[in-house]
């Protein structure tokens, strides 16, 4: 049976969509392919080139989607044997705390005796710079107690000063209720935490 032109033009208008089709569902389909793996955590392609999602200076992936900051280890261990140090210092030294009634950043009879010793002997050792730490009872906010902590530090500090003390050799901080010497809930344990911890700095 013959086709006349028109017939065969129409086949051939019909083959070339079916192949068109073809093509295209074929290129999705790699398309897609290609998604899922990446998707799945495939980092390599098909010539092994990595792709290795981007990382930071100071950071480092867990996986691919959590990145979290480098530790630092090397400085953690110099801040701890620095601590070390200064307190092995602190103890050589004889200098003595300064403690507080609660709530309270007055210096009590015993406490100005404590700074008078401990101003002398900052007299006799020109070169020694302290950190005066201030410290509370774990009683209060921890917004509370920071700013009450930096006021025993400066008291300790004004008082050093009124004694003749160079202020630049005299740094403050406060460490709130972070840091208690006495973990025991009663007021022995809390009497001793509410003090100006004086710190011969190694540095």
């Amino acid at each position: 049976m013959m086709c006349t032109p028109t017939e065969k033009r129409d086949a051939m208008s019909r083959a070339c969509r079916t192949i068109g089709v073809m093509v295209i569902a074929g290129c999705l389909l790699v398309v897609t392919q290609g998604c899922e793996k990446w998707l799945q955590g495939t980092k390599t392609t098909e010539q092994g080139l990595v792709k290795a999602p981007v990382t930071l200076p100071g950071e480092e992936r867990v996986s691919d989607d959590i990145v979290v900051a480098k530790a630092e280890p090397e400085a953690a261990r110099q801040r701890t044997e620095e601590m070390q140090q200064e307190a092995a210092a602190t103890a050589g030294s004889g200098l003595q705390d300064v403690f507080f009634a609660f709530d309270s950043w007055t210096i009590a009879d015993g406490g100005k005796q404590a700074l008078g010793t401990d101003a002398q002997w900052l007299k006799a050792n020109e070169g020694k710079a302290l950190t005066i730490e201030g410290h509370c009872d774990e009683r209060g906010t921890q917004a509370y107690n920071l700013v009450l902590g930096e006021k025993r530090a400066k008291a300790a500090r004004n008082y050093l000063a009124d004694m003749g003390v160079d202020t630049k050799r005299l740094a403050v901080a406060s460490y709130g209720k972070d840091r208690p010497f006495c973990r025991e809930r009663n007021e022995e344990c809390y009497q001793q935490n509410r003090r100006s911890h004086l710190v011969l700095r190694v540095k």
